[in-house]
């Protein structure tokens, strides 16, 4: 992922799919399903607490499998997060 630039672009769009779509689909099947088989609307807040309960679960569960795959240990030596605060201030 740090090779490419692009691969930045996939990774957000990909979480953004995944915030979106479970909640949507939630609230489609839930009023659906609420239509369908005449049930109280008081459901539907059922639904979208699933359908936000799938979303953290799907994002979290991606999100720590990258953390696991490209993080860095503090130890290594290779690491390019290891570097100077000074390198930061452009005003000395």
């Amino acid at each position: 992922m740090k090779e490419n630039p692009f691969s930045v672009y996939a990774v957000v769009s990909q979480v953004g799919f995944m915030v979106i779509a479970p909640l949507l689909l939630f609230i489609w099947g839930g009023s659906w399903l609420i239509e369908r088989f005449s049930l109280p609307q008081w459901l539907m807040i059922i639904f979208v607490i699933l359908g936000i309960g799938t979303m953290i679960s799907s994002v979290g569960t991606y999100l720590a499998k990258l953390m696991k795959k490209y993080g860095k240990d503090e130890d290594d030596p290779n690491s390019k997060l290891k570097h100077d605060v000074k390198d930061h201030d452009f005003y000395s």
